[in-house]
């Protein structure tokens, strides 16, 4: 009887724990999905906590600088004028280089933003996240977000 428990809980163990391996995503992937999250519950403590010290943003072509500029100058307008705001995210296609410290997050989205106005945007995008392991995890690095109306 010892014996059928003790492989019971050796059998239990090694299935949760392959389970648990195969639907864990990759850290960089991670820190894009949390981007997301926080831009859908316009949290912009969060979001700037998953940024690297030094940063660039892009915005379909247009170079909206650094994270502090973004956030003060762009972002955060928008949010204020937004009164929902939800994303669809597909698949995403990420890399890391070889010695790990670096990724890249290609995102394609949907979303549907619900202005204070009463206006509705419906759009596509591919989000593009250049991460770097800066020693406490993955951070972003550079961001590029280009989109269009559906």
């Amino acid at each position: 009887m010892r014996k059928r428990c003790l492989f019971f809980m050796i059998f239990s163990c090694t299935v949760f724990a392959a389970a648990n391996a195969q639907t864990a995503e990759p850290a960089p992937v991670e820190v894009a999905r949390s981007y997301f999250e926080a831009m859908d519950r316009k949290n912009l403590a969060a979001a700037e906590a998953l940024f690297a010290s030094s940063s660039s943003i892009f915005e379909t072509g247009g170079n909206e600088g650094d994270w502090t500029h973004y956030r003060d100058h762009h972002i955060g307008a928008e949010l204020d004028a937004i009164e929902h705001f939800e994303t669809t995210l597909g698949e995403p296609e990420s890399e890391s280089s070889a010695d790990g410290t670096m990724a890249f997050v290609a995102w394609p989205i949907e979303y549907q933003i619900s202005l204070k106005d009463g206006r509705e945007i419906n759009s596509r995008a591919t989000v593009t996240f250049v991460l770097v392991d800066v020693g406490e995890g993955f951070r972003i690095r550079h961001l590029h977000w280009s989109s269009r109306r559906q």
